[in-house]
């Protein structure tokens, strides 16, 4: 299905699977329409999306059109609503939330995929925009930020808006990026762990996205692989529920496994998904809590 450029001629809103974001505990199997915005306050040298994040050629959504195509789509099979992306939705703020009302008002949901640019303040100041979220982290470290070109305290920043998120209700997932296999590497990812244990909900999803231009930023194979695998079994050990390695794809640490019995819940080398292991959110084996969100709310 192809739409008219709402906006800017940066691209088309399209479709995606909402793995594909990714969200992997909200709504799985369902799709989005995603719109996306330009600009972004940080500079990454690995940087996959160069004329979107640098751009400055941009006008608004109208939210009346926005709400026309969420209401076309919404007689389709599993479509959720829309989620913002880019760039970074946070420059844009005033039209998320005149588009989110037109959506909201149809039953669907809002997402929003943020660099860091989406503050505590800010989510706090407009509740009710946003459903699901999910933080990008670039590292995990003062200096890692400092080296991308961000404000100071981006990174207080970003972690204040996942607990300020998590207290709102708001679903929240989280993606750290892996640039480089070293100690220092390592130490980031051993302290957002600990943040997530002490500060958050083990069960909240973090998704490790490898660094790989080479690639494409999609990655089967290769020498990274080993290291990242590691980290995921790291988490395992220290029983956090969720860790994912969503861009390296058919991977099985892409599929969904009960953090008590381990069996696989959600297997996504398969299309459309097989939820039949999953009984009201839970596991179908052992009865633990999966932290998904699962049904659609319409009017």
């Amino acid at each position: 299905m192809r739409f008219d450029r709402f906006s800017s001629p940066l691209g088309e809103p399209y479709i995606a699977q909402i793995e594909e974001i990714p969200f992997y505990h909200f709504l799985p199997g369902d799709t989005v329409l995603v719109l996306e915005v330009p600009g972004c306050p940080l500079h990454c040298a690995y940087c996959d999306r160069v004329p979107l994040a640098r751009s400055q050629d941009w006008s608004p959504y109208e939210p009346s059109r926005v709400a026309e195509t969420v209401a076309n789509l919404a007689g389709e099979p599993g479509f959720a609503g829309i989620v913002w992306d880019g760039g970074e939705p946070s420059l844009h703020w005033d039209n998320v939330v005149q588009c989110a009302e037109s959506v909201h008002a149809l039953g669907r949901k809002v997402g929003v995929a943020t660099n860091g640019g989406v503050t505590a303040d800010l989510l706090a100041d407009t509740p009710g925009t946003v459903d699901m979220l999910l933080v990008r982290f670039k590292g995990f470290a003062e200096e890692t930020y400092r080296a991308l070109g961000a404000p100071p305290g981006t990174l207080a920043s970003s972690r204040a808006l996942v607990e300020q998120a998590l207290g709102m209700g708001i679903h929240v997932e989280l993606m750290l990026d892996i640039a480089r296999q070293s100690q220092q590497q390592e130490q980031e990812y051993a302290d957002m762990l600990k943040w997530i244990l002490q500060d958050l909900r083990r069960s909240v999803p973090l998704h490790l996205r490898a660094i790989a231009p080479e690639h494409g930023f999609t990655i089967r194979e290769g020498p990274i692989m080993p290291f990242l695998e590691n980290l995921v079994e790291s988490a395992r050990r220290q029983h956090v529920g969720f860790v994912y390695l969503s861009n390296c794809h058919g991977h099985f640490f892409n599929n969904t496994m009960c953090p008590n019995c381990y069996s696989v819940v959600i297997d996504r080398t398969t299309s459309p998904l097989d939820l039949s292991f999953v009984t009201d959110g839970k596991c179908g084996q052992c009865g633990t809590d999966l932290a998904l969100t699962l049904e659609q709310e319409t009017l």
